[in-house]
């Protein structure tokens, strides 16, 4: 059997190449990179099917689905991201994708692992069995112990206010502070080996199991915490995001404002154990992993595994009037949100920049350039046809992140 690493190739966030670095340790050898977000297009080098433990955050490019045939999937730690309840920039369609065909591919590999109280009920409420699995990081396993001349302490993302407060908490004392940070530049961390990506995932949560304690706003830093003992304190702005339940109860957690009033009692010098509520999940997930890896090893008919036996050429068909209603949902969204924008430039008092510099487009110049690729469309055949529609939802996500920045700065000024 062909195993395959789920990486997301240019991320801009170390949390995911964390969770590929928990799958990795379940893996016998790694033949295949297989990034997330293009997984429909994967190919194996033979046809051959190649196990794939698909714990991760779902997903940008929610048309790139379902995943190639070539793909035998074990859906555990499983998130699949609804940007609008989420409150992010991206892909406006929610769970479209996850219907149809795109949930019957779930059907054929169920119950689907999930990672958060979220997913599983979307899920559920779609009709697709599914169970919470928890997150992958909950498996990693103690790093080495390195010794160090001076305790120190890790602040992974958190505000500025919350680093001032701890760094007066210990003044006058022999602990050090790490200031450490998840983000990554996208475009040169694309470029390297996931040799080398690994071993800055490593070196990373080296330095958190040796630390007194962490202070985090991050999922993937709290929970690889939790699974290798080392105190955290998760320290977010809400304690309602739909990525994080049912973690708030199994952390330490509080808001920035109620840990620097002291409402909230973590004390760095003396940090608290932490809860023992993930351990039954930890045990059940790695099990559930291993189950997986002996089932597939060694088979002299693998194919004999794969489950959804969809032609393919129903799957495109499919594909392209899934991609074509996203698109158009897409373009309303965009337009509405440059409409928005306008009205909010014409309160805008003293800005100095205009809508050549933002390459915004206006809501005219939007509408034309719509018409002109709905019109290319006609006459192509469905490859050409998903293809082009594949790039344009590229187009539409660069467009909404302009405009969600864009937005976000000018509410921010009138808010002064």
């Amino acid at each position: 059997m062909k195993y395959g690493l789920l990486i997301h190739k240019p991320t801009s966030n170390l949390g995911d190449d964390i969770q590929s670095y928990a799958i990795e340790r379940f893996l016998p050898q790694v033949d295949y990179l297989v990034d997330r977000e293009w997984i429909h297009s994967f190919k194996s080098d033979k046809g051959e099917p190649v196990a794939t433990v698909m714990a991760a955050w779902w997903m940008r490019y929610k048309w790139a689905w379902p995943p190639s045939k070539d793909i035998y999937p074990l859906f555990v730690g499983w998130h699949y991201s609804d940007q609008a309840a989420a409150k992010q920039a991206g892909c406006p369609v929610g769970y479209d994708f996850l219907t149809g065909i795109g949930g019957k591919y779930l059907e054929a590999y169920g119950p689907v692992g999930c990672r958060d109280e979220y997913t599983l009920q979307s899920l559920k409420d779609k009709g697709i069995e599914a169970e919470f699995s928890g997150c992958i990081t909950l498996t990693l396993p103690k790093q080495k112990k390195v010794p160090h001349e001076r305790e120190y302490i890790c602040l992974v993302d958190v505000s500025a206010k919350v680093e001032k407060y701890v760094r007066a908490r210990l003044e006058g004392t022999d602990i050090d502070i790490k200031v450490i940070t998840h983000d990554v530049d996208q475009k040169a961390y694309k470029t390297l080996q996931w040799s080398e990506r690994s071993q800055i995932v490593e070196d990373t949560l080296t330095v958190y199991q040796n630390a007194k304690c962490v202070l985090t706003r991050r999922l993937h830093c709290a929970l690889p915490c939790l699974a290798m003992g080392v105190p955290v304190l998760l320290v977010i702005h809400t304690l309602e995001s739909i990525r994080f339940d049912p973690y708030y109860d199994w952390l330490r957690c509080c808001k920035p404002e109620q840990y620097i009033s002291g409402e909230y009692d973590f004390d760095v010098l003396n940090p608290p154990d932490n809860k023992t509520n993930h351990l039954e999940t930890r045990r059940s997930l790695t099990r559930k992993v291993e189950e997986f890896i002996a089932d597939t090893m060694n088979r002299d008919h693998p194919e004999e595994l794969l489950k959804f036996h969809v032609p393919e050429k129903k799957v495109e068909k499919w594909r392209y009037k899934k991609m074509l209603s996203a698109a158009k949902t897409w373009y309303h969204v965009n337009r509405a949100d440059r409409e928005e924008i306008r009205d909010l430039q014409k309160t805008e008092k003293g800005s100095g920049r205009n809508r050549k510099q933002l390459s915004l487009l206006t809501e005219q110049e939007y509408f034309e350039e719509w018409e002109k690729f709905r019109k290319s469309l006609f006459l192509r055949t469905i490859p050409e046809k998903n293809q082009m529609l594949e790039q344009r939802m590229l187009v539409e996500l660069r467009y909404m992140r302009k405009n969600y920045d864009e937005m976000k700065r000018l509410k921010n000024k009138l808010k002064k």
